[in-house]
């Protein structure tokens, strides 16, 4: 009585693991479904967790592989238990070296090569306000020599004198937390539309001399709360869709969202420009973090080359984004 008593507790340990193992493979199953095909890609904290998927595989492999270690300690059955967790382990595994694979490796910033002759260079930056200062900020200017400059986190009105780099021309909105630098060779802009809603911020520059140069969307939507609350940043992907309608538009700026996040990657008739290394926290590694900062343009435009930047002695939490553009 007491054998069978303990076979069949065995026995409802090994289903225990089958159905943790089964659960975990779902679990997985549903997020690639959600970062390739866009299945609930705004949904409530799901959709914050498509921004992770280094971290993400990486935990539900240590969660998959406690229970292989379990099976293999079982006597009775161990062999489906093991079969079944260890088979999850290693799908979770693959994915993992997938997403390590497939990622971009950063750059240093003085590994970038020069921008070619007919690109228009985009720089994406989020500088956490004081966090990096208008030398750091200058530095890196004067050493990729970009086209555009998009600051997130950075009021214009906070600018001191000398803090815009020489052959730069600043352009922000009052209560806007996003700057914008544009060369001096590139036609003169004008603001032509900002959300002045509190649900976002961001602003849209279109040439004083239509046709003269591309719109530029800069922007800075609201994080994902940790309540799981996407309205606001919904409504900042909302409104550069509804800006992405304009012909020759390029967006730029910290999104708080990754491709995932947008239909097919797009955003109106924009669509992202190439695959960025994870920018946020700075602090981890890339696979584990999230790549929440990105260009997008319309089909005016081609990606030559998009990289992000480590730098050694970052003060902010976001990695800088750099894109060289072509004209189709």
């Amino acid at each position: 009585m007491h054998t069978d008593e303990r076979r069949a507790r065995r026995d409802w340990l090994t289903r225990l693991l089958l159905v943790g193992a089964g659960l975990i493979a779902a679990v997985a199953i549903v997020y690639i479904a959600g970062r390739e095909l866009g299945f609930l890609a705004r949904w409530w904290l799901f959709s914050g967790a498509l921004a992770f998927p280094g971290f993400v595989f990486a935990g539900m492999l240590v969660g998959s592989l406690v229970l292989t270690l379990l099976a293999l300690l079982l006597r009775r059955r161990r062999k489906v238990a093991v079969l079944g967790t260890g088979g999850v382990s290693l799908g979770l595994l693959v994915a993992l070296l997938v997403v390590a694979v497939s990622m971009p490796a950063t750059l240093t910033r003085d590994a970038v090569p020069a921008r070619q002759d007919g690109q228009l260079r985009v720089l994406g930056w989020n500088v956490l306000q004081g966090a990096e200062d208008a030398a750091s900020r200058g530095f890196l200017i004067a050493t990729l020599q970009p086209d555009v400059v998009v600051l997130s986190e950075l009021y214009q009105g906070n600018l001191q004198a000398g803090d815009v780099p020489p052959g730069y021309v600043s352009y922000g909105v009052r209560g806007i937390a996003v700057t914008v630098l544009v060369a001096e060779d590139l036609p003169r802009y004008r603001v032509v539309d900002a959300d002045e809603s509190g649900m976002t911020s961001g602003f849209v520059l279109a040439p004083e001399v239509d046709g003269a140069a591309p719109r530029i969307v800069a922007a800075h939507l609201v994080a994902l709360s940790f309540r799981g609350d996407a309205a606001p940043r919904d409504f900042g992907l909302d409104w550069i869709a509804a800006h992405c309608e304009s012909p020759d538009t390029i967006v730029a700026g910290d999104l708080n969202a990754v491709p995932a996040n947008m239909p097919g990657g797009r955003l109106g008739t924009c669509r992202t420009v190439g695959t960025f290394a994870p920018t946020w926290p700075s602090m981890v590694p890339p696979l584990f973090g999230a790549a929440i900062d990105n260009v997008l343009a319309t089909s005016e435009w081609d990606a030559a080359r998009v990289a992000t930047l480590d730098i050694a002695d970052i003060a902010t939490d976001h990695r800088p984004i750099v894109a060289d553009l072509v004209r189709r």
